[in-house]
């Protein structure tokens, strides 16, 4: 138990129901309802629950103490996490320029978060001015405002061991193609624009990407030998729809969906090299968060995709790619899994794909083995913090690489956890009554509050190469909290992508639910 001089009056809880508060012992309402003991601690603002009948057997303020702590709404401030939620506008087509979508209450939304929102930068006076023919100068632009170079302090992150790392390389490919120069000087106008908030480098940005277009399209009959700069091509074209504001939508999927095809029409007779480890990354992020069929998840590619993943690389962590071809049968599994409601033959798929899971789990474990030996794990801050932008115990990590790839392993632990739990009821009951199914829940509970106590690290007045690692684990979070029928912690999560879009300065389409036809827009700190 706490001191008596660290507990202040009664439980939320209790204070919320008028109910007299046990203040040896204070309860969760589920205990207090259920009229049971709980392992809940109170601090004042902060009501701690550690699911269990008593305290973890040494109670401190260790890493192994806190990780008890589940990410708790009530305590925090009401501003933390309301934030206004809107509805798409129309999407462009595939074929069309990115445009940016008019957004409503823009103004309110910009006032309310502007304490947070980095200074405006200054208009681009580099070499060239602002003219993105002046290819060079205007990438080196675009790194220097991706890392936040420009910046004095630096983060605990080397440029490149990002999850888009391959934009480090970009300096190199400059003079490889005609297209790719194209494609290269969009994606760097549209961020440099964006960020610069100077619309006459966007209007470029998006004439540059209008002419790439045109020039895939009259590659694409020609020979195999103009293949890596269609490739290339592709892979830049998704980032340059995500710096104008159409990150998840249709247009920036048309180009993950090529790049793929393409990768698998040359699989058996190209010689592998990192960009096509970053074609495959690309395309499985997005199936994980649409849990759509992946095309490389299929046995067939095991081999060729091992190869791929061996090629040399000029950046990035070996445990990062390590997990990216580990866990690439899990978006056919997801997939399946949300079709057993409708499948006629539920049980035999169910039984299957619990098969696909353990198998998939065993291969998992020698990784997480290897990550938790190698890199320390994450530990909380002695004194809880308050306040609008933090949750109460943020974990804190040594290195952004470090929350990165705990956070993966807790989103693919999740994915997991759910699927097992979704897969039971279809089992016979000899199986879906086993004791495991009983211990689910609270584990997946743990996961998602650990990546949404992750979020602050790696975003908070941070550059957009390590804030962009977390949008899949926070999708991730938002979506099984979706489909939990927690509203409330969804809406925080999505609150968070707002609070990143205004930070960054770059809008995106995010879709709220895998399974139903729902999207929600996040809004931009600028507009044209």
């Amino acid at each position: 138990m706490l001191p008596e001089s660290q507990r202040k009056g009664s439980c939320k809880p209790c204070r919320e129901s008028n109910a007299q508060c046990d203040k040896k012992k204070p309860r969760c309402s589920e205990c207090i309802s259920s009229n049971k003991h709980c392992g809940g601690y109170d601090m004042g603002n902060i009501f701690i629950n550690v699911n269990s009948t008593g305290p973890p057997p040494i109670w401190n303020r260790s890493q192994h103490a806190q990780k008890y702590l589940v990410l708790d709404l009530a305590s925090q401030p009401a501003a933390s996490h309301q934030y206004p939620e809107t509805t798409a506008s129309a999407l462009p087509a595939a074929s069309s320029a990115p445009v940016t979508p008019s957004y409503p209450s823009i103004e309110a939304l910009t006032a309310s978060m502007n304490a947070m929102a980095p200074p405006s930068l200054p208009p681009y006076t580099g070499p060239g001015g602002a003219d993105p023919n002046e290819l060079p100068a205007m990438v080196t632009r675009f790194l220097d405002l991706y890392y936040k170079r420009h910046e004095a302090h630096a983060q605990a992150f080397t440029p490149g061991n990002e999850h888009a790392g391959w934009r480090a390389l970009l300096p190199s490919w400059i003079g490889q193609s005609p297209m790719l120069d194209s494609a290269i000087g969009a994606l760097a106008s549209s961020f440099v624009g964006m960020q610069c908030q100077d619309d006459t480098v966007v209007n470029q940005g998006r004439t540059m990407y209008l002419r790439t277009l045109q020039m895939a399209q009259q590659a694409l009959p020609e020979s195999d030998n103009s293949r890596w700069h269609l490739l290339a091509t592709t892979l830049v074209m998704s980032s340059v729809e995500l710096f104008l504001g159409n990150g998840g939508g249709p247009s920036q999927l048309t180009h993950i969906e090529g790049a793929t095809q393409l990768l698998q029409s040359t699989i058996n007779s190209t010689e592998f090299n990192e960009l096509h480890a970053y074609i495959l990354n690309q395309g499985l992020w997005e199936a994980l968060s649409t849990r759509r069929n992946y095309a490389f998840s299929l046995d067939e590619y095991r081999q060729p995709v091992r190869h791929i993943y061996s090629a040399p690389r000029t950046n990035g962590i070996d445990l990062f790619f390590q997990w990216s071809e580990t866990i690439l049968p899990l978006p056919s599994i997801l997939n399946v899994i949300d079709s057993l409601a409708s499948s006629t033959t539920a049980v035999t798929s169910a039984l299957s794909t619990l098969e696909r899971i353990a198998t998939l789990e065993q291969y998992l474990s020698p990784w997480s083995e290897r990550l938790k030996a190698t890199i320390q794990g994450p530990w909380t801050p002695p004194v809880a913090q308050v306040g609008a932008d933090s949750v109460p115990f943020p974990l804190q990590f040594v290195s952004i690489e470090a929350c990165t790839l705990y956070c993966l392993y807790w989103t693919s632990q999740l994915l997991l956890l759910e699927a097992r739990q979704i897969i039971y009821p279809y089992l016979p009951a000899v199986i879906s009554r086993h004791p495991e199914s009983h211990t689910l829940q609270p584990q997946m509970t743990e996961y998602a509050s650990f990546i949404c106590r992750s979020v602050q690290f790696s975003t908070q007045d941070a550059s957009y190469a390590t804030t962009e690692n977390m949008f899949l684990p926070l999708f991730i979070a938002a979506s099984y909290y979706k489909r939990q029928g927690d509203e409330e912690r969804r809406r925080w999560c999505m609150g968070e992508f707002t609070k990143i879009a205004v930070q960054q300065k770059i809008g995106f389409a995010a879709e709220m639910l895998d399974f139903v036809e729902q999207r929600l827009i996040v809004q931009e700190a600028y507009t044209f």
